[in-house]
């Protein structure tokens, strides 16, 4: 499988199907800053996306990237042979916690069973299923690594606080409007990425945010 983010039919799709997001998104495209399109990465780059993911949880922006380049700097390059060869203590000294320290070095010895070479063959699904293998990857982390990572073209995370609060905004859908919620979401295939990034970006663009 491979990846096919096209703005030019999504923006034809949602202008027939679905007139918020085609404007969400033309808006998105359009804005001083618009939106960024994934591309996909090279396979040698997998690991350390999921590396910078798992840095990434439950601190700021600004302390996630500080600590990715101490990482960076202590490792010489984020790839599972050189995460392996570090003493743990070192790792943790990059400003990591126990936690994920261990998930990190623990992953990097686990990652030659995931078939991450395979990826581009492979369903979203079936590539969540392999990564939810490994340490501290949750579903939405995997979710993440679809769209930012390999640039998979209809993905939607149900777990993401800021589109659900987006969605819930700009259609004027209460907490509640479960079926209506998952009926819209649905209508956005095969192009739920593109309304994912649209919704990031109206969220994080908004004079209320």
């Amino acid at each position: 499988m491979t990846s096919l983010i096209n703005t030019a039919a999504a923006l034809k799709y949602f202008k027939q199907n679905d007139t918020t997001m085609y404007n969400l998104l033309s808006k998105s495209l359009k804005h001083e800053k618009p939106i960024s399109i994934p591309k996909p990465r090279s396979t040698k780059l997998y690991f350390e996306s999921l590396v910078n993911a798992i840095i990434g949880q439950q601190i700021s922006t600004v302390a996630a990237a500080a600590i990715r380049k101490r990482v960076h700097v202590a490792t010489g390059n984020i790839n599972p042979a050189n995460v392996s060869k570090i003493h743990f203590d070192k790792l943790k000294a990059c400003g990591l916690s126990e936690k994920k320290t261990r998930y990190i070095k623990e992953n990097a010895v686990r990652w030659h069973e995931i078939p991450y070479g395979n990826f581009v063959h492979m369903t979203d699904h079936e590539i969540i299923t392999e990564l939810t293998k490994l340490y501290g990857i949750g579903k939405w982390t995997a979710e993440m690594f679809l769209i930012f990572t390999l640039a998979r073209p209809d993905v939607y995370s149900y777990g993401d606080l800021g589109l659900t609060k987006s969605l819930q905004q700009n259609y004027n859908y209460k907490p509640h409007f479960v079926r209506k919620i998952h009926t819209t979401v649905e209508n956005w295939s095969p192009h739920q990425t593109l309304a994912s990034l649209a919704l990031w970006h109206q969220k994080d663009n908004s004079p209320e945010s």
